[in-house]
């Protein structure tokens, strides 16, 4: 166990996350080290009876919403910003216009705003304008690429696979600067992965702002069991969204070019992709869609890899989860993935079909990515990345002075 690094004690940050499934692991490493005053985010549950009767009733999805290391009286939920998420991703993928949604979203979050009563803050990017206002340390938690980096990637890659996915996924919206203001604002920006510091630098960012923490990895109830597969097909799993920016395109060239690779292909997660982009890849694997959290966690279990050739991402949660689980991982730079994958170059069909050939023909690779991927999670524990926030906020607090009127003490 590491013994946290002291900031002021006076310091008791207000989080703002409009979506659990934005992760609130950086609350909770703040309420480890006793810096976290309260959280507000749209629809989440504690542990306890209550959460075991709603899984019974209403499925286990419920148990994507499970909140842990958080005590229930810090947490405010909002509701309406689930709603409100949920018509925005349909407005987005349709094309249609979103002006009036971002505009009540943004009333949403002016009153959120104004529940928050410290003068230290952490906001979710895309959440932060409001929430800074005023306040004397403004902390953004930036957990992916800027949106008009992901858009060019969108349009280049739908130019690429022409019918892939809606049209509307290339189309700007009202929120595409957002991130960019938020820079700005911002005295520290948090990132879980080097490279998003270079696709912010791209349009306007001050890299001087940024610290990198990576996200600590979960730890599971039981970890993988390792299998030697003996000349079988690997059961390769990729998870996540199905859309263009996870790379999905590339593992269908790849196995539609190398019908003999030795693979089953299972592809797991929510469908943002047009007909046809779906029937592609059910050309070389199985498409299940999205599927609870308990049950993914399964299947990495039973798999022999997580192929997830992203071309975009923050650091990427699956990634994480079968690290955890000793499932080794196959990913690009580009999803942040743990020091412990095999990392291979993004849009790239050729460096997917080497990869699961060397696998296939070297069991102990296998074994040996398992185990390094089972020692890296041994080390990134919650209490090692509330140590690394507590660093990044004592910097700050050092340059500013403390809450309380002056140099702290402990810095």
């Amino acid at each position: 166990m590491i013994a946290p690094r002291e900031i002021d004690r006076t310091l008791a940050f207000d989080f703002f996350c409009p979506s659990v499934r934005m992760g609130l692991q950086t609350a909770a490493a703040l309420e480890s080290v006793a810096h976290l005053r309260s959280v507000h985010t749209d629809v989440c549950l504690t542990p306890g009876r209550a959460a075991r009767i709603l899984e019974r009733v209403a499925g286990p999805r419920v148990a994507n919403r499970v909140v842990e290391g958080i005590p229930a009286e810090r947490i405010h939920k909002h509701p309406q910003l689930a709603v409100a998420s949920r018509i925005r991703r349909r407005l987005l993928m349709s094309g249609q216009d979103s002006a009036a949604l971002y505009r009540a979203t943004l009333r949403m979050y002016s009153s959120i705003a104004r529940q928050c009563g410290s003068q230290a803050v952490v906001g979710t990017q895309g959440s932060c304008l409001e929430l800074f206002e005023d306040r004397t340390y403004r902390i953004m938690e930036q957990i992916a690429a800027p949106n008009r980096y992901d858009q060019a990637v969108a349009v280049e890659e739908l130019a690429r696979f022409p019918g892939w996915a809606p049209e509307g996924v290339t189309r700007s919206s009202p929120w595409d600067h957002r991130t960019e203001a938020e820079w700005q604002a911002a005295d520290l920006i948090w990132v879980p992965s080097p490279h998003l510091i270079g696709n912010s630098k791209e349009f306007g960012a001050d890299p001087l702002k940024f610290h990198v923490l990576p996200f600590p990895i979960p730890r599971p109830q039981a970890v993988r069991t390792i299998t030697n597969f003996g000349g079988r097909r690997l059961r390769v799993v990729f998870a996540g969204t199905l859309m263009l920016r996870k790379g999905v395109q590339y593992i269908y060239e790849a196995l539609n070019r190398r019908p003999d690779l030795p693979v089953q292909m299972e592809f797991f997660g929510p469908v943002n992709l047009a007909p046809l982009g779906v029937r592609h890849l059910a050309q070389v694997g199985t498409v299940h869609g999205a599927v609870p959290r308990s049950r993914l966690l399964e299947e990495f279990r039973s798999a022999d890899v997580l192929l997830f050739p992203s071309l975009s991402e923050g650091s990427a949660l699956v990634t994480l989860e079968a690290t955890a689980l000793g499932l080794p991982v196959v990913a690009t730079e580009e999803a942040g993935a743990p020091a412990s994958a095999m990392v291979i170059s993004s849009r790239s069909p050729e460096a997917i079909i080497e990869a699961i050939e060397v696998l296939a023909e070297d069991p102990a690779r296998l074994e040996r990515l398992s185990a390094a991927g089972l020692a890296e999670a041994s080390k990134r524990s919650l209490a090692m990345y509330a140590n690394n926030i507590v660093a990044s906020i004592e910097k700050l607090t050092h340059t500013r002075g403390s809450l309380a009127g002056g140099p702290s003490n402990n810095v």
